[in-house]
């Protein structure tokens, strides 16, 4: 079923349904298997870019994800990361070769990225569901909410994310990220973080050679 703007616009005025719409997005954030679940193992390629008002881009990270502890990243540099368990690995292409940083991750990586759903989730304000609506084709429910991520050490950031997600298979399709603030950056940035997910990759991480 598609629903009209107005028809969408009546529901969510609803007190109700706000508060579903909130539990909604949270059990995003907190449910095994929820679309955030750092345990989700299937192959996919994150692809996320800064987009300027003028609707130009700007690389930022292009990412394959085996499971949250095998990890490649191609950095606009060029250069390419690896995380592999808890050891960080640098190459200059998606096959290496690869060469020890001599830097660790401190955190196991699943559950650090529980904690930082955790944080994600005890912040949520504003969420709206909109309900399934067309992307460029593609039918994807959209939802909205700002959050605000403390992973810890005093390093916070927060946004008004608009997210849709695949209803047939309850995965990431596209987050956009606006008003993005940063500890680091804290000034609300004009450009918009999108990042784009791929679940048709076919490739292999494995071990770095000892």
């Amino acid at each position: 079923m598609r629903f009209t703007p107005l028809a969408i616009a009546l529901v969510a005025a609803s007190p109700a349904f706000a508060d579903a719409c909130l539990d909604e997005v949270r059990a995003m954030y907190l449910d095994d298997g929820g679309v955030f679940d750092p345990t989700f193992e299937i192959l996919h390629e994150k692809v996320t870019v800064t987009r300027a008002p003028d609707g130009s881009e700007t690389p930022v990270v292009t990412a394959r994800w085996q499971a949250a502890d095998q990890v490649i990243s191609e950095l606009p540099t060029g250069a390419y990361m690896l995380l592999w368990g808890q050891d960080f690995y640098q190459g200059a292409s998606w096959d290496g070769p690869w060469s020890d940083t001599g830097s660790d991750n401190p955190y196991d990586a699943v559950e650090y990225a529980r904690g930082m759903n955790e944080s994600a989730a005890a912040s949520l304000t504003g969420a709206e569901c909109d309900g399934v609506v067309d992307v460029d084709g593609r039918d994807l429910a959209r939802y909205r909410y700002h959050v605000r991520i403390e992973p810890g050490a005093g390093s916070w950031w927060e946004s008004d994310v608009t997210l849709y997600v695949d209803p047939a298979t309850k995965r990431v399709a596209i987050m956009e990220e606006r008003n993005l603030m940063e500890s680091w950056a804290p000034e609300p940035k004009e450009s918009v973080k999108v990042t784009t997910v791929d679940y048709d990759v076919d490739f292999t991480l494995a071990p770095p050679e000892s």
